[in-house]
């Protein structure tokens, strides 16, 4: 069961599609400026993160401590809670079910699965959504899958700048072969986006190993911090074999 998605004001597109893995991802933001006195790192993804946060606070929340004014579709997933410099802030993850899209000319079935992550921004006693993420797998032959990369849905504060940094990461693909899967890293930071793409890492009994590579995008006008980079990295690693441990 799905919930209508509100209204957004402001919205960045970002698109990108190929043939047999056709891939969509929006990326939509309505950027808030803040600046201040820098903070100590710090950095959460459970419960307790309020004791151990000093520059911004983090709760975990479930789907029925959403707001009844914050809309979305597909099945929540994981949400957080978070006050920092920018205000009070909702993010939250969810994917969808595998659809029939249609058929091909030789009359195979065609199925879609899609994902979307939001953020919302309390702004005069209301809930504004501020960014989404959305990607699918497209006409997939076999059984599509996208789904986030459990654990790796994480909001720290690296630079310490007192603005979270919001991690994700998810996986694509049509299972029917021994192949990797296409992997992506997202991390939002207000004005900032970061990102890798690669594929998950697949080793067999024998010790052989294909995939884990990965690349890093420039999809941020604005120089990466190095503390990004390096993060970003480690938890790639971390979880370079997707949900298959």
């Amino acid at each position: 069961m799905s919930k209508i998605k509100t209204k957004s004001t402001l919205s960045i597109g970002l698109l990108s599609l190929s043939k047999y893995q056709l891939s969509i991802i929006v990326a939509i933001m309505l950027l808030a400026t803040s600046c201040g006195e820098t903070a100590p790192k710090q950095q959460s993804n459970a419960d307790g993160a309020e004791e151990q946060q000093t520059t911004i606070t983090v709760k975990k929340v479930t789907e029925t401590d959403l707001p009844t004014e914050i809309g979305y579709q597909d099945d929540f997933v994981e949400g957080y809670r978070y006050t920092d410099k920018t205000g009070d802030n909702i993010v939250f993850i969810t994917e969808g079910e595998v659809t029939e899209w249609g058929r091909d000319e030789d009359g195979y079935i065609l199925s879609n699965k899609d994902l979307r992550a939001y953020r919302f921004l309390k702004t005069d006693n209301e809930w504004e959504e501020i960014w989404r993420v959305y990607d699918m797998e497209f006409e997939c032959f076999h059984y599509p899958v996208a789904e986030f990369v459990k654990g790796a849905f994480i909001i720290t504060d690296l630079n310490n700048d007192g603005i979270a940094e919001i991690w994700m990461m998810y996986i694509k693909s049509c299972l029917g072969g021994v192949d990797p899967a296409n992997m992506y890293l997202r991390m939002y930071n207000n004005e900032s986006i970061f990102g890798m793409t690669g594929e998950t890492k697949i080793i067999f009994t024998d010790g052989y190993i294909i995939g884990g590579e990965y690349e890093i995008e420039n999809l941020s006008p604005h120089k990466t911090p190095p503390e990004f980079v390096e993060y970003a990295k480690e938890l790639w690693e971390k979880h370079i074999t997707g949900n298959y441990q």
